[in-house]
């Protein structure tokens, strides 16, 4: 088998599609669409890749295929094609990578040395002071290539001396600890809203997602940044689980709900406030097509170019008004 990352020039090839989905393929993959054998599904590419590995029958799933390919670049997708490449050394590591995929693509602290891993990669490919920046700066083709070519030699390595690489993920990951020792003191205040499935988390800066994560049990969360005395304004978020853009098999399933009718009161009560405070800034109540929107965004305050904006609304008007969506709603998912 030999990988190659995913350009159109391949789009006529048989081939095995690991993590992404790409045309004339044959998935290895929890993107939402794809035709992964029941047997292999999991709730990361990681993790299906080790099904597949383990089957007692593996070679009949897809005879005859000697590519194996991912349209894009993520820690899960690294690890599910190296794994895939690496079956003999991978297999003994195979809780140590599923984390750290976790860690990757869902936010998740499922072990501080998966966290540590997936910060560990994503500075490699993109710090200055990356001892791989000047093979990713000279390759020929496209950056994402570029760092599956540089990295893949070297996931064990990674796993084995973490620590001579401390300088590029410590920090980061004592912000997360930290993030996570004011949630666990009742600093960061955190609401659960059982019945409509929504937790509300308030700080003067937003927590770590991993923190997030780990302490919110609501399918829908509502960040809120209180800076009002600070700078006369909240900051807010909206978000879906931070997994719920993926076919999940052991995290339930979530069922996404069409928030543009909130949008739209929201940013009516936004102008009505408007028309109290003349000269300020504001922005806009928006559901998609803003720069940055991320996988789990449902309802963002921000500008045009997607970036930090804080509406004028109190939390307490936010906070009401979506919980009545989300009841009004209920039985209406898209």
């Amino acid at each position: 088998m030999v990988f190659y990352f995913y350009e159109d020039a391949m789009k006529t090839v048989d081939k095995i599609s690991i993590d992404g989905i790409v045309p004339n393929s044959h998935h290895l993959s929890h993107w939402h669409g794809n035709q992964t054998p029941a047997a292999l599904k999991a709730d990361t590419a990681t993790e299906i890749v080790f099904r597949y590995l383990c089957h007692p029958d593996r070679q009949s799933l897809f005879p005859k295929v000697g590519i194996v390919t991912n349209n894009h670049f993520d820690t899960d997708g690294l690890l599910s094609v190296w794994a895939f490449l690496n079956a003999r050394k991978a297999e003994p590591m195979a809780g140590r990578l599923i984390s750290a995929a976790e860690a990757g693509d869902f936010s998740a602290f499922s072990s501080e040395e998966g966290v540590q891993i997936d910060l560990l990669i994503k500075a490699l490919c993109h710090a200055e002071d990356s001892p791989l920046i000047d093979g990713i700066r000279k390759y020929r083709g496209p950056k994402e290539a570029a760092f599956y070519k540089v990295l893949l030699p070297l996931i064990p390595e990674l796993f084995r001396k973490k620590d001579d690489y401390r300088a590029f993920w410590q920090a980061p990951f004592e912000d997360i600890l930290h993030s996570m020792s004011l949630f666990d003191k009742g600093v960061i205040g955190l609401e659960e809203y059982e019945d409509e499935g929504l937790s509300v988390v308030i700080d003067e800066l937003r927590p770590a997602r991993q923190a997030i994560d780990h302490h919110c049990q609501g399918s829908l969360i509502l960040v809120v940044e209180d800076r009002e005395k600070a700078e006369g304004g909240f900051s807010y978020e909206l978000e879906y689980r931070y997994y719920a853009w993926a076919e999940t098999v052991t995290r339930p399933p979530i069922q996404k709900i069409k928030m543009d009718p909130l949008a739209e009161i929201l940013n009516q009560q936004e102008s009505q406030e408007a028309g109290q405070q003349e000269g300020q800034k504001t922005g806009r109540w928006m559901t998609n097509n803003y720069p940055g929107i991320s996988l789990s965004s449902a309802l963002k305050f921000t500008n045009d170019a997607g970036g930090r904006q804080l509406s004028r609304l109190h939390p307490n008007e936010v906070i009401q008004e979506v919980l009545s969506h989300l009841r009004r709603s209920a039985g209406d998912k898209l």
